[in-house]
């Protein structure tokens, strides 16, 4: 889909241990997005976060998109169970 960009987030690198007990390196970039009806938030995870973050993305600027929509069930603190939507940059093509 077609989207413009609306604002561009700093990338941002997380350390954790992965579950064979290895140290490793979670990267992530936000973006809001309007791609027609409405403006979202949508991230790029690993790969996809560094290479954009090495491209520059402008705010302003025009570019396809392909999106992954998931969603999750966790419990709170209190045991409450939630959701939450997550949406993820897969593609980004300039236009």
């Amino acid at each position: 889909m077609l989207a413009k960009i609306i604002k561009v987030f700093p990338i941002v690198h997380r350390d954790y241990t992965d579950r064979l007990g290895a140290k490793q390196q979670f990267h992530s970039k936000g973006f809001l997005i309007n791609a027609g009806e409405g403006t979202i938030y949508v991230e790029a995870i690993q790969e996809t976060a560094t290479a954009l973050e090495s491209f520059g993305v402008k705010e302003d600027s025009l570019a396809f998109v392909q999106l992954v929509f998931s969603a999750r069930e966790y419990k709170t603190a209190q045991g409450d169970v939630k959701m939450s939507n997550e949406v993820t940059l897969k593609q980004f093509i300039p236009v």
